[in-house]
């Protein structure tokens, strides 16, 4: 729980680019707003080795219109601090069959290397789990799931070894259509 307004330096969180105070904490969420706002903001932890994961609730806001094909915006990630290493990276992008959005992931690159094969609805809140194989290079992303078996999709299979992360981290950017995404 934070309070109501700026993201950082609440929690810790440290501002790596962009407008800090950009990122809000409004009723306990965090809004990841796209367009104008524009901090990406990083919660440090100490590394560890092997497989590290991050899981969160999303709902992305109706913003008049269905996700458009190539507005793959990066939302979620993993960051080494200093070095901008962003791995796992979780994206909003267009839905495969026609609806709103779906969402993708990216082992290392800004844009997503797979795509999760459902369409999504705005305004329905979905749990969104993402691994990271440090020694492998390869991010894994499950949405709603209950076990590790579940459906997942996997981020391309990048040279080994990874890179050791350090911390989580959020992001705000231009798209275009500037989806905003409740995050908790």
């Amino acid at each position: 729980s934070y309070a109501n307004g700026p993201l950082v330096p609440n929690g810790g969180w440290t501002n790596h680019s962009g407008n800090e105070g950009d990122l809000l904490v409004a009723s306990n969420h965090l809004l990841i707003e796209h367009g104008a706002p524009s901090e990406d903001a990083h919660l440090p932890f100490t590394a560890v080795s092997g497989k590290i994961y991050y899981a969160f609730d999303f709902t992305v806001i109706d913003p008049g219109a269905a996700i458009p094909d190539g507005d793959n915006e990066y939302f979620a990630h993993f960051h080494e601090v200093g070095a901008f290493n962003f791995r796992g990276r979780m994206d909003i992008v267009v839905a495969p069959n026609g609806g709103d959005f779906s969402v993708g992931i990216s082992s290392t690159g800004s844009t997503a290397d797979a795509t999760w094969p459902n369409d999504l609805t705005y305004g329905t809140s979905y749990r969104a789990t993402v691994m990271y194989d440090q020694d492998a290079n390869m991010a894994q992303l499950w949405i709603d799931a209950s076990t590790e078996t579940d459906t997942s999709i996997l981020g391309d299979d990048e040279d080994d070894p990874g890179t050791a992360i350090n911390s989580f981290a959020v992001r705000q950017s231009d798209s275009d259509l500037n989806e905003t995404i409740i995050f908790d």
